[in-house]
């Protein structure tokens, strides 16, 4: 079976302050749960624990950095994690927001002031994801071998008798898959089912109507009464970003 296009996403939060260590963790564990990304977070009281802890094997996709701690603090970590070729995606946090301007001397995505805010770490987490996690293609058996499609160039998926039909933006394809399995593979935040043979990118629908919707290329689609109201909701969401 091909490989998961999302595999779980490891999130380290660093922070010599217990109380914010502990509410950068809790937001972060909801607000992941909540875009349907599954994460593991640790957490870590120094830079240099962090550092050691990345230097020994352990690999992360986005690290919220506290800039002002003792010892070592969290810029002068990236400064190090970016000379070792790291390109991990990094939020700082800080409650010195004249600090700010130097994110961008280490590649910084996001730079969030304490306290921290539910919408602002949202906002933040979420571009991280899609901008350096989530992966753009998925590798798919064929009629005629493997083949790499971009996940962008995916209109729909619609279940057949045997196989699973792949509609793309320049031709169709034939899926050696059962159509839930397939179904498991594509990202939720993206591919959500609008009937119980249809699965749709979010990214090709031009209008929801209550029973059917129309994409971007003018295919209609049908859209179930129950998943109605369930896909306005996460077209919503998916526009939002």
């Amino acid at each position: 079976m091909p490989e998961n296009p999302n595999p779980q996403l490891q999130i380290a939060v660093c922070d010599d302050e217990a109380i914010d260590r502990q509410q950068a963790e809790t937001l972060t564990t909801e607000i992941m749960a909540e875009e349907g990304l599954d994460c593991s977070v640790s957490t870590y009281e120094s830079a240099e624990a962090l550092l050691t802890a990345i230097q020994g094997g352990a690999q992360f996709h986005i690290l919220l950095l506290d800039v002002m701690m003792e010892g070592l603090d969290g810029m002068e970590l990236a400064a190090a994690l970016r000379k070792l070729g790291d390109s991990t995606a990094i939020i700082f946090i800080s409650s010195n927001r004249e600090l700010a301007l130097r994110g961008y001397e280490v590649s910084a995505a996001r730079y969030l002031a304490k306290p921290l805010r539910e919408e602002q770490l949202r906002e933040a987490l979420v571009y991280c994801y899609k901008t350096f996690c989530e992966k753009k293609e998925i590798l798919l058996p064929t009629s005629k071998g493997q083949r790499g499609i971009p996940l962008s160039d995916i209109l729909y998926a619609e279940a057949m008798e045997r196989v699973t039909k792949l509609a793309l933006t320049d031709q169709t394809e034939e899926i050696s898959m059962k159509f839930s399995d397939l179904s498991a593979l594509l990202p939720e935040r993206q591919f959500i089912p609008c009937h119980r043979s249809y699965l749709v990118n979010l990214e090709h629908i031009a209008y929801i109507r209550s029973r059917d919707l129309e994409l971007t290329t003018g295919e209609v689609l049908p859209v179930s009464r129950y998943r109605a109201d369930g896909l306005q909701k996460q077209f919503v969401s998916y526009l939002r970003g």
